[in-house]
């Protein structure tokens, strides 16, 4: 199927990074690793239930500080893989810079859809939010990112109803999408449907660019330099998006770094963007 004037196979290079980076197993393979040391070092309550899904579960690593600044990462995988214990390196400076950090699972499509995922997303930050104290966390510093569909999932966090789900309007203190998929249409057209099973309606109700404008939420997006041009759009759409309706979103493009290499800039502390990441993430 063709979308957007592209073809099938045009899409399917602009939109699955496995054909963009062919070298991805290499950089799996580094995260791994950086995660199993990660976990080695810091020693994370591991596998803590937020919920009743299968995968419904975080690890969280914690400050040594109570009352300290608690930050919530959210995988990518397109919603039908990766796990979690795969990204605990995400946590590894942040923790050294006085955070606790949460790395978050989910249940993963077909099992479910994108929606469910979005449910379970909200379990997650609904736990944290009612047991922050059990995580050495302040209830008013809570942040979170996510990558790729973790960065779709973010966005949808931010314009929920949270006065509804905690009594709170806004329960973040920062919210960065990093490399996010926010116009799910174009999604619907590769072959990595065949596992999201979206369609025409679908696609448009899980599409943070369709959705409410986050309001009063303090966002930025980040995507890679050397991302494809449609992964670079979509960030620069959907903050614009933001923007038509009077929020701010700057969007951060790591310069030389690809879908994933882009989680390196962000999130170790030698990457080009971990120093405004730590200051961002503050309230």
């Amino acid at each position: 199927m063709s979308w957007g004037g592209f073809t099938a196979a045009e899409l399917e290079w602009q939109y699955n990074p496995r054909e963009t980076v062919p070298e991805f197993m290499t950089h799996f393979d580094r995260f791994v690793k950086l995660s199993d040391e990660t976990r080695a070092q810091l020693k994370p309550k591991i596998d803590v239930r937020f919920g009743d899904g299968p995968k419904e579960t975080m690890d969280v690593f914690l400050s040594a500080d109570t009352g300290a600044p608690v930050h919530i990462f959210f995988h990518g995988g397109y919603w039908r893989s990766q796990d979690k214990k795969d990204y605990a390196f995400v946590a590894r400076d942040l923790v050294a810079a006085g955070f606790t950090v949460i790395c978050a699972n989910y249940d993963l499509c077909p099992d479910v859809t994108v929606a469910d995922i979005t449910q379970q997303a909200v379990r997650c930050v609904k736990y944290v939010y009612q047991h922050v104290g059990e995580f050495n966390g302040d209830q008013d510093r809570i942040s979170i990112s996510g990558h790729s569909a973790g960065g779709q999932i973010v966005a949808r966090l931010a314009s929920c109803d949270w006065e509804d789900i905690l009594g709170d309007p806004n329960p973040f203190c920062a919210v960065v999408p990093i490399s996010g998929v926010f116009d799910l249409e174009p999604v619907r057209h590769t072959t990595m449907n065949d596992d999201i099973r979206l369609d025409e309606a679908s696609a448009a109700d899980n599409s943070p660019m369709l959705d409410a404008v986050p309001l009063d939420v303090k966002m930025m997006a980040i995507v890679g330099g050397n991302e494809s041009p449609e992964f670079v759009r979509q960030s620069d759409a959907y903050a614009a998006y933001c923007r038509r309706s009077g929020l701010t979103v700057p969007v951060y493009k790591a310069w030389g770094a690809n879908h994933f290499t882009v989680l390196e800039e962000v999130f170790l502390g030698t990457g080009s963007l971990f120093g405004h990441l730590k200051r961002f993430l503050q309230p």
